[in-house]
C-alpha cells in the first residue's frame, strides 16, 4: 500500500509539471493577430483548464479509480482546453485537449471516447474557419487528437490485461497455498493414521495381556510391547520423511515398500513380496519427484492398511515397475486363511485413511490414475504416475 501511495505521488508531481509547462507554452505561444480578444479568452480558458487539471488529478486516489466529479473535470479541461488551442493554435495549446482526450479513452470506455475525439477534430476545425486562419497546419489538432485517442485505448487496453494477469497470479498463489495445506494435512493424517493408531492398538493389547499375569501372556505381552517401540520408531521415520518430501527431496521407494512388506510379514506372519522391474537390480532405483514418490508410496501403504483391516493374513504382492514414460505400483492380495481371517494379538490395525479418494486426490497432484477393484478373489490396486 505505501508503495502504490508513494507511486501515485510521483504520478501526481510528474502531472503537475506537464501542467505547468503546457501552461507556459500556451502562454507565450504566437498570438493570433486577428483576433483581439483572444487575450483575456486565453487566460480565462486557462485558469479554468487548470482547475480541471487539478480536480481530476488530486481528486482520483489511485489511477484505477474515478468518480463523476474527476469526470466532469476531465469534460471541463477538454472543452476549455480546446478553446485555447483555437486561440493559440500556434502554441502549445494543442496538447491540453490531445491530453485530456488521452485520459478519457484511458480511463473511460472506447466507444465515449472516439465520438469525443471526432467531435472534438469537428470544433477544433470549424473553430479555426470562424477565426478566420486556415491553412495546412489546422491538420495538426485533428491528428494530435486522433493519436492521443488511440494512444488512450491501447493503454486502457494494456492496465486491462495487466489487471487480469495480476488477478491470475493472485489467484495462483491463492490455489497453490491451498494446495500445499491440503498436503500437508493429507501427509499428517497419514502418519498418524498409519503410525500411532497402531501403536495405540498395540499398547492396549499389551495392557489387556498384563492383565492376568501368566507367564505365557506375559511374554506376549513384551512380544506387543517391542512392536509398539518399533511402529513408534517407524512413526517418527514416517513424520521426518513427510518433511522431506514438502521440502521436495526424493522418496527412497524401494526400501519404504520392502519396509512395508517386513512389517506386514512380521505382523501376520504371511507371504509379502516385493519385485521391482524395468531397472538394473544392481544399480540404485532412479529417483522420483517428491509428489511421485509419495503418491506411490502412500498408494502402497493405503492398500497395505486395507489388507490389514479386510483380508489378514492373506499373501500379499506389491510390484514396482519402472517404465520409460511413467512407474507403475501395483499391491494385490489373494484369499486369507481361516486360521488368519482375525488378527491375532500384536497385529496392528488400519488407521481410517482417506480410502480411494485419497489415493486419487495424490495420484492427479502428480499427474497420474488410480484403479482399484477386486481381482483373482482378492483385490488389486494400481497407481500409475508420469515422470
Amino acid at each position: 500500500m505505501e508503495a502504490q501511495r508513494l507511486r501515485w505521488a510521483w504520478y501526481q508531481a510528474r502531472q503537475i509539471v506537464v501542467l505547468l509547462l503546457v501552461a507556459i507554452g500556451t502562454v507565450t505561444g504566437r498570438a493570433r493577430s486577428n483576433w483581439q480578444p483572444q487575450t483575456a479568452l486565453v487566460y480565462g480558458c486557462l485558469a479554468v483548464v487548470v482547475a480541471g487539471w487539478l480536480v481530476w488529478l488530486l481528486g482520483r486516489p489511485s489511477r484505477e479509480a474515478a468518480n463523476r466529479l474527476t469526470d466532469s473535470a476531465l469534460l471541463v479541461w477538454l472543452a476549455a482546453g480546446l478553446l485555447v488551442a483555437i486561440a493559440r493554435p500556434f502554441g502549445a495549446g494543442l496538447a491540453f485537449p490531445a491530453l485530456a482526450l488521452l485520459q478519457l479513452a484511458i480511463h473511460g470506455p472506447e466507444r465515449r471516447s472516439v465520438t469525443l475525439a471526432l467531435g472534438t477534430c469537428a470544433v477544433y476545425i470549424g473553430g479555426q474557419f470562424l477565426a478566420g486562419g486556415v491553412g495546412y497546419w489546422v491538420l495538426a489538432g485533428p491528428a494530435a487528437f486522433v493519436f492521443a485517442t488511440m494512444a488512450g485505448i491501447v493503454r486502457r487496453g494494456t492496465n486491462r490485461a495487466a489487471e487480469q494477469i495480476r488477478l491470475a497470479d493472485a489467484e495462483k498463489a491463492n490455489s497453490a497455498a491451498l494446495a500445499e495445506r491440503a498436503r500437508i494435512a493429507r501427509e499428517i493424517h497419514d502418519v498418524l493414521a498409519h503410525s500411532l493408531a497402531a501403536l495405540t492398538v498395540q499398547l492396549e493389547t499389551a495392557d489387556a495381556l498384563l492383565e492376568g499375569g501368566t507367564g505365557d501372556r506375559v511374554q506376549r505381552a513384551r512380544q506387543a510391547v517391542v512392536r509398539a517401540g518399533q511402529l513408534a520408531r517407524e512413526g517418527l521415520a514416517e513424520t521426518r520423511q513427510a518433511i522431506g518430501a514438502l521440502r521436495g527431496e526424493a522418496v527412497p521407494l524401494p526400501q519404504l515398500l520392502e519396509t512395508l512388506a517386513t512389517g506386514y510379514r512380521a505382523d501376520f506372519g504371511a507371504p509379502a513380496v516385493v519385485r521391482v522391474e524395468g531397472i538394473d537390480p544392481d544399480q540404485p532405483a532412479p529417483p522420483l519427484s517428491a509428489d511421485a514418490g509419495q503418491a506411490l508410496y502412500r498408494g502402497a501403504q493405503e492398500a497395505m492398511t486395507n489388507v490389514r483391516k479386510h483380508a489378514p493374513g492373506a499373501p500379499v504382492t506389491v510390484e514396482l515397475r519402472y517404465a520409460p514414460e511413467q512407474v507403475s505400483l501395483v499391491v494385490a492380495n489373494g484369499q486369507p486363511p481361516a486360521a488368519a481371517a482375525t488378527p491375532r494379538p500384536g497385529a496392528p490395525a488400519g488407521g481410517g485413511g482417506y480410502g480411494l479418494v485419497g489415493l486419487r486426490e495424490r495420484a492427479e497432484l502428480a499427474g497420474g490414475t488410480v484403479e482399484a477393484g477386486p481381482a483373482g478373489g482378492g483385490y488389486r490396486v494400481d497407481v500409475k504416475i508420469p515422470w
